[in-house]
């Protein structure tokens, strides 16, 4: 780790934060968090962050997901989620790998402006430059991005008929 690098206890996630990847640390999770600051070291488990930030939002994970399947069908796996909400704006963010799996880090759909396949793995370009490699296949991120944007894109336009 960094020395340079901010250690939180906890981490919330907003429209501002763009990835959140685990690491292990004396046994333990702990999450390196990419937002608009840069990077940050967080003492909690990612799934631990997605979960403190619904609630703080007045929901639950679970919620999150039933609203999730609510649009795509109960049979889909890995689903994007929203977690937080900026004026009308959702924050969604969506698994790179199982939700189960403790080393799942989540990605912020708005926070992408670039994705390069790499053979095995790919290299996201985040809103503020800052890039990252994941080791995840091309086509299975970007199937996961399409359906962030398509439930991004469902809730905004149920949303703003509202307003």
């Amino acid at each position: 780790m960094n020395k340079s690098m901010k250690h939180l206890k906890s981490y919330h996630v907003t429209n501002a934060t763009y990835l959140l990847l685990p690491i292990k640390k004396d046994k333990q999770l702990h999450t390196l968090v990419f937002d608009k600051t840069g990077c940050l070291y967080v003492s909690q488990s990612p799934m631990r962050i997605i979960n403190a930030s619904c609630r703080q939002m007045g929901s639950s994970y679970q919620s999150a997901k039933e609203l999730s399947k609510q649009y795509f069908g109960s049979n889909k796996h890995k689903l994007p989620i929203v977690v937080a909400i900026n004026y009308g704006d959702p924050c969604v963010m969506f698994p790179l790998m199982s939700p189960k799996s403790p080393l799942n880090g989540w990605v912020s759909f708005n926070s992408l402006i670039n994705i390069q396949d790499q053979e095995g793995q790919i290299n996201v370009t985040f809103k503020n430059f800052l890039d990252s490699n994941l080791d995840i296949q091309y086509t299975s991120f970007c199937k996961q991005y399409v359906n962030a944007a398509m439930l991004h894109k469902h809730l905004t336009s149920k949303w703003t008929h509202l307003v």
